[in-house]
């Protein structure tokens, strides 16, 4: 098990060092920001409004305006991009761009292979 956890150790703290990718680094610059991300993932069309994110994230955990600071900041290094809701213009949806879907991709498949080890482990 240590062999597991040091290398979800590595690739989490690999992943925050200064000279990574920004996506990558914005992904897991704190708990809210992980949150956030993969709420908008989980949706239909990896896209959610603010007030879906809002509604569904508890305020205990991520403030209002929290929620907008990260949304703001994904936007602005292309984590996110804003689409116009047809059925509503008032709303906007916040959607995760090619290039950060490929990044929690990418991070899913290394999770998957470093936890496949724990089903290697538990069989013998």
């Amino acid at each position: 098990m240590e062999k597991i956890f040091t290398e979800l150790y590595k690739d989490i703290h690999s992943a925050v060092q200064t000279g990574q990718n920004p996506l990558k680094k914005f992904l897991f610059v704190t708990r809210q920001h992980v949150l956030i991300v993969f709420y908008i993932a989980s949706q239909i069309d990896q896209k959610a409004t603010l007030e879906d994110i809002c509604y569904n994230v508890s305020p205990k955990i991520v403030s209002r305006s929290t929620i907008q600071n990260i949304l703001k900041e994904g936007i602005k290094i292309n984590f996110f991009k804003k689409e116009i809701n047809l059925k509503d213009k008032r709303a906007k949806f916040y959607k995760i761009t090619n290039e950060a879907n490929k990044i929690i991709q990418d991070w899913a498949y290394k999770q998957n292979t470093i936890f496949s080890t724990v089903n290697d482990l538990i069989k013998r």
